[in-house]
């Protein structure tokens, strides 16, 4: 929803505590391209990621970075802005029956938003999707269908109001803001149904449910799907910084920057794998965030199967993807046994557990800038995301 008479943005404003990244596309009537990226980074406590109270610690050190990325912009400029998921709180709620006014929808959801979470949305923005099940979901549209789930974001007006006044100062207008977490799944979410369409025309056993993780500099971000809707939503907080023997790792590993571009095939990676754990492999990350990471992510995966996924049917195939916006964000992921591991332990009628590394630069549709460095693709994926779901 654009806020000012200003045509779409081709710009894109995306957040972490370490660096601000200015992303550019070219937009035509068929396709959006990549063209550009841009980084400056920020120093150590400019800001502090929150979903209770203003991020921005140090406004004049924040400011005067961004204006080193918006120095070659014409101004006023149009841009859309990418929070990471940390800034808000997102919850999937239930209803028997949901009204179909805006602002009794609204009215409902900041209800439930203070008795489930106990959080006050009174001064937020929040935006949110309603789901009805496939298997209840009749072919006309239903005007109040029984049952609903509705997927809900709140952010507090301080924490979107102190990233805003930052850009106006600099005659950069937010003509959108969003949650880099829930563009990203947009973004796949295609890709992700052709998947598992292939999936269900090749075996019957395969689970109508899919999972998709998202793993940033912040933590992570779980959600889970079935029978058309979201039924579980985990956002875990985790500083993941790379470990200093990185460049060590990269000459070592043997793998060019621009196969990593193009990416790998599961085969390959698990090929290189296996080389590198031969050769004394050094992982990109330091030992103790690999491990928070690991057990973080087993922790979820368990508690959704035991909690949700208990439906005592024949053995099925479980679906995860993921998609990081890190350079190494895959050596993050827990090895296949431990997930398998995991998956038994809870007791479910699971028979498998089919892991799919979704590509970062897939959907980048980028040709020919090769001037590009290959380390920003990845910080550029949230921006990007929301660029193109806006």
């Amino acid at each position: 929803m654009n806020l000012f008479p200003i045509n779409q943005p081709t710009l894109a404003l995306s957040i972490s505590e370490d660096s601000l990244c200015l992303v550019e596309v070219k937009k035509s009537w068929r396709t959006t391209t990549l063209k550009e990226i841009q980084k400056v980074p920020l120093p150590s406590g400019v800001i502090r990621l929150s979903s209770a109270k203003p991020n921005i610690e140090n406004m004049e050190v924040f400011v005067e970075q961004l204006r080193i990325l918006a120095k070659p912009l014409k101004k006023p400029t149009s841009l859309a802005l990418s929070l990471p998921d940390l800034c808000a709180r997102t919850n999937i709620f239930d209803y028997s029956t949901f009204p179909t006014k805006k602002s009794e929808q609204t009215a409902l959801l900041n209800w439930r938003f203070k008795q489930d979470l106990k959080l006050d949305t009174s001064q937020s923005r929040l935006s949110y999707a309603i789901y009805v099940p496939t298997s209840v979901a009749s072919g006309s549209k239903q005007e109040n269908p029984e049952k609903v789930q509705v997927l809900g974001t709140a952010i507090r007006n301080e924490i979107v109001e102190q990233y805003e006044r930052a850009c106006l100062d600099l005659n950069l207008m937010p003509v959108s803001v969003s949650i880099s977490g829930l563009d990203i799944f947009d973004l796949y979410h295609a890709s992700i149904q052709e998947i598992l369409d292939v999936g269900d025309r090749r075996s019957p056993s395969t689970h109508s449910g899919a999972m998709f993780l998202y793993i940033s500099h912040w933590g992570f971000s779980f959600f889970a799907f079935h029978d058309g809707c979201p039924n579980f939503v985990r956002t875990k907080a985790i500083s993941i910084r790379p470990d200093t023997t990185r460049e060590q790792w990269e000459s070592d590993s043997g793998v060019s920057a621009e196969t990593k571009i193009l990416g790998e095939t599961q085969a390959d990676r698990q090929d290189s794998q296996e080389l590198r754990q031969r050769e004394g492999f050094v992982h990109p990350y330091p030992s103790y965030t690999a491990t928070k990471v690991e057990k973080e992510i087993l922790a979820t995966l368990q508690y959704y199967l035991e909690t949700f996924s208990q439906d005592g049917s024949a053995p099925s195939l479980a679906n995860l993807f993921v998609v990081s916006d890190l350079e190494y964000g895959d050596k993050l992921l827990p090895q296949p046994e431990h997930l398998q591991q995991t998956a038994k332990v809870s007791g479910l009628s699971i028979s498998d557990i089919q892991v799919t590394h979704l590509s970062a630069t897939t959907h980048f549709n980028q040709r020919e800038n090769r001037l590009t460095q290959e380390s920003k693709f990845w910080s550029a994926l949230p921006g990007y995301a929301s660029l193109r779901v806006a």
